[in-house]
């Protein structure tokens, strides 16, 4: 951790290592599904059999090439503990080897008004969806969805939830997901929100405000959990961990693409978005059951960090994945220059070449946290301009006292995938590794 400012007051960073936990193949990851091979893309019906206790996972899958192609099929996983899936047999394959199995859904009709005690809904190859407003037949009524949502190419996998407050879990509102390919603001495909009302035939956004559901750049095609375990909440959701501009040349074999953790949803009522605008905003929360994991390791605890004064941390003996979390504080009473880049850094280097490594961290002018994944001598990283190397969110105090705004950062490194959650936003990001 190097700072190059002396108005930083590192209040803690912690880690937590598992053990036990290892791969045929050095990059693939631990915590985050993966097929044993092929190629996989958008999370399909995913539902929770609550007699079994077993939560099932389908998604889009190509199992003869690790790229997109016909035939398409569904793959399947499944899970005890939304942490470890095991790969299963492909679900449904098509009859030719022109067709597929595109987005669809699972609904368990408890009370059987369908006629069938399963639903599977599965739209075909030629019915992309497009346009500003969504229309779906619900038995006899329309659903009709006026939204203002980003100018993209593609708008598909809509989703639409009841999600509870944070403030009263008892309270909830209904949130509508949209995912658009391409038209991200960082390019590519991502996934927006919007919060409002649902009567049983329509949704009514409260506002206009286009929400993110992720601001990193590997997460898409967000779809949640038909029933749940209450232990774990009532909304719950996974996406493809990658991105349509460079998805196809992510160096990972004999499988390509990973999936994204299951998030726990929430709302925040009281989300300060600017001094003067509070607003509703989802709050994402990742599920992690790890048993072996090792106690959390405290380092560089109340401890001022200057640039001649920095701190290091060896996790050399990791096997498995790593949890960390950060909690700092900068002085408000200070001043520093614009023109000096006044931050505080972590430095995860790599363990067989520390020329290659993952920066994150702070910085007090633009007051926001960065990433950068871009130093590695893999070929695609350097070669592939769609893959963004640097980017970052605005990052909000959590709290304020005796001059000092206190900030925290949760984050997760799992092989070659980066989750990290700061005050406010989440962002998940593919790191290619030699």
């Amino acid at each position: 951790m190097l700072l190059q400012a002396f108005i930083f007051l590192l209040a803690g960073f912690a880690a937590k290592i598992s053990a036990l936990m290892t791969n045929e193949t050095s990059d693939r990851p631990l915590v985050h599904f993966t097929p044993n091979k092929g190629w996989m893309n958008d999370p399909n019906g995913l539902w929770y059999d609550a007699k079994e206790g077993k939560w099932h996972l389908y998604f889009q899958y190509n199992p003869n090439d690790t790229v997109w192609g016909l035939p398409l099929f569904w793959g399947h996983a499944t899970s005890n503990d939304l942490t470890h899936w095991q790969d299963e047999p492909v679900a449904i394959a098509p009859k030719r080897n022109d067709s597929g199995a595109y987005s669809g859904s699972m609904v368990i009709d408890h009370n059987n008004t369908s006629g069938f005690s399963m639903i599977l809904l599965i739209q075909d190859k030629d019915a992309w969806q497009s346009g500003l407003i969504i229309l779906q037949k619900v038995k006899n009524n329309t659903l009709a969805i006026p939204l203002m949502v980003v100018l993209g190419y593609q708008y598909e996998c809509p989703g639409l939830i009841e999600v509870p407050t944070e403030q009263d879990p008892s309270k909830s509102h209904w949130v509508m997901f949209i995912s658009i390919n391409p038209g991200a603001p960082a390019g590519g495909s991502f996934n927006q929100y919007f919060v409002g009302s649902f009567n049983g035939t329509h949704f009514e956004a409260f506002d206009n405000q286009s929400r993110v559901v992720d601001f990193g750049k590997d997460y898409y095609a967000l779809q949640t959990f038909f029933n749940t375990d209450p232990t774990y909440g009532s909304a719950l959701g996974i996406a493809w961990a990658s991105n349509w501009e460079y998805s196809a040349f992510v160096p990972t074999n004999p499988w390509r693409s990973s999936m994204s953790l299951v998030r726990k949803f929430s709302l925040n009522t009281e989300y300060q978005a600017n001094p003067e605008t509070e607003l509703i905003n989802l709050k994402a929360e990742p599920i992690l059951n790890i048993s072996n994991a090792g106690p959390w390791l405290h380092f560089a605890s109340n401890s001022t960090l200057t640039k001649a004064n920095s701190f290091s941390v060896d996790l050399s003996n990791s096997t498995g994945t790593l949890e960390f979390e950060l909690v700092y504080a900068v002085n408000t009473t200070q001043s520093v220059s614009k023109s000096v880049f006044s931050d505080l850094s972590l430095w995860f280097k790599g363990l067989e070449d520390p020329e290659e490594y993952l920066r994150m961290g702070f910085e007090a002018s633009a007051s926001s946290f960065f990433l950068d994944r871009g130093n590695s001598k893999v070929k695609f990283v350097k070669e592939n301009p769609y893959f963004t190397n640097r980017m970052s969110v605005n990052n909000q105090p959590f709290k304020s006292e005796n001059d000092l705004s206190y900030y925290k950062v949760y984050g997760l490194l799992d092989q070659n995938i980066l989750n990290c959650t700061s005050t406010m936003e989440m962002w998940f990001l593919q790191i290619p590794t030699s």
